[in-house]
């Protein structure tokens, strides 16, 4: 049968604005061969910190997309525990809203030709014999090949019957101006607060700076790996901000949860790869707007490999998103957070914490580097003289 698309994308964030951008683009498929599906109109609101990695910046401007909206470049990072404090100076990435980024990305994908149709959300998903014949709230649609990138809540892997994989996270996000308790963010610094671990969370709190309305703000929040139920997140969140001066009954929380990219994950089904948080993303920093933004990229080249040759199979596209540069530090986040947020992490905390070492190693890691055996071995006994000590 002839479709009305060859591919239709659900989800107008990053990860679905990704994958369109970079299959016109570095793809090369005709604009009109693609359609991006989002229940939102734009500009919407997303509750998210905000921040995007060096190489979720890279990968835009690798495929000609420069971040045009307000930003605060990260100039380091901050970690604490109870009163102690390490901070690390180094360029992270950026700290965007996501309001504005992601309308910015709509247009950016509307630029190149593709068609963008807000309040079109999924109400169905059909398969038909070579696609898919996608109902929305404004009509049905059909397609050979669709790319889920709707987020931690994908309507599509529950139209598809796609089970989780593990528990979602869970996050509380706010935005105020700066206090006088705010030293680092004044400085260009991103502050993750491990102290909340004693109130029993799996994860932090953190700070990091950012422009709203054209003035320096605070994006605050929590976020909670969920390792284990049992821990009163809007609680700890309470504490924390009492901790910097801030009235949690005067200020609008905005609740979120993420899907965490672990072994195991599934990320295609026949004619359907996910990308972005549906997917998953990191669970040790909760990150997800670089690892989308990548994995859009990654995702664009096998549609384009599958239109080429008919085939349906995603297989490949599963195999290079594991061996990939996010891939590989997601499933190294996923190792990592059940060892550093449990009870028994504390001296991977204190490491952390106290050693210039290990932070530079941290952020080295968190740009893509793959970290020698030297420096691992390093880490390895550090670890073990903060056990003792």
């Amino acid at each position: 049968m002839s479709f009305d698309r060859d591919v239709a994308i659900v989800g107008g964030g990053p990860a679905g604005t990704s994958t369109a951008i970079h299959l016109v683009r570095a793809e090369g498929i005709r604009a009109d061969r693609v359609v991006v599906l989002d229940k939102a109109r734009f500009p919407r609101d997303k509750p998210c910190a905000g921040a995007i990695s060096q190489l979720g910046v890279d990968a835009l401007r690798d495929v000609g997309v420069s971040v045009r909206v307000p930003a605060v470049a990260m100039q380091g990072v901050r970690v604490i525990l109870g009163g102690e404090i390490g901070e690390t100076r180094c360029a992270m990435g950026i700290v965007v809203r996501r309001i504005e980024l992601d309308a910015q990305l709509v247009d950016e994908a509307r630029a190149v030709g593709v068609e963008v149709r807000e309040g079109a959300g999924v109400t169905a998903i059909e398969r038909v014999p070579g696609g898919f014949r996608v109902t929305t709230a404004e009509g049905a649609i059909t397609a050979r090949f669709l790319a889920a990138a709707d987020g931690a809540g994908s309507t599509t892997r529950k139209l598809l019957g796609m089970r989780e994989t593990e528990r979602k996270g869970h996050l509380y996000v706010l935005e105020t101006e700066p206090s006088a308790a705010d030293t680092g963010t004044t400085r260009g610094l991103i502050d993750f607060d491990l102290s909340v671990l004693e109130d029993g969370l799996q994860g932090y709190y953190w700070d990091f700076p950012v422009i709203v309305g054209g003035a320096p703000g605070v994006s605050r929040g929590i976020y909670h790996a969920n390792l284990s139920p049992s821990s009163d997140v809007k609680k700890a969140l309470g504490r924390a901000l009492r901790r910097r001066g801030v009235d949690i009954e005067k200020v609008k929380l905005k609740p979120f949860s993420t899907r965490p990219y672990v072994p195991g994950s599934r990320v295609a089904e026949p004619g359907v790869v996910l990308v972005g948080e549906a997917a998953g993303i990191d669970r040790t920093t909760g990150e997800g707007i670089a690892q989308a933004i990548v994995m859009g990229k990654i995702a664009a080249r096998h549609l384009m490999r599958a239109l080429r040759t008919g085939g349906s199979c995603f297989e490949r596209y599963a195999r290079d998103v594991r061996a990939s540069t996010i891939g590989r530090h997601m499933l190294q986040s996923a190792w990592l957070a059940r060892r550093v947020y449990r009870r028994s992490g504390l001296p991977a905390r204190r490491l952390l914490l106290r050693s210039d070492f290990a932070r530079d190693a941290a952020m080295r890691w968190y740009h893509g580097a793959s970290l020698p055996w030297s420096t691992q071995a390093r880490l390895a006994l550090g670890l073990a003289a903060s056990a003792i000590g």
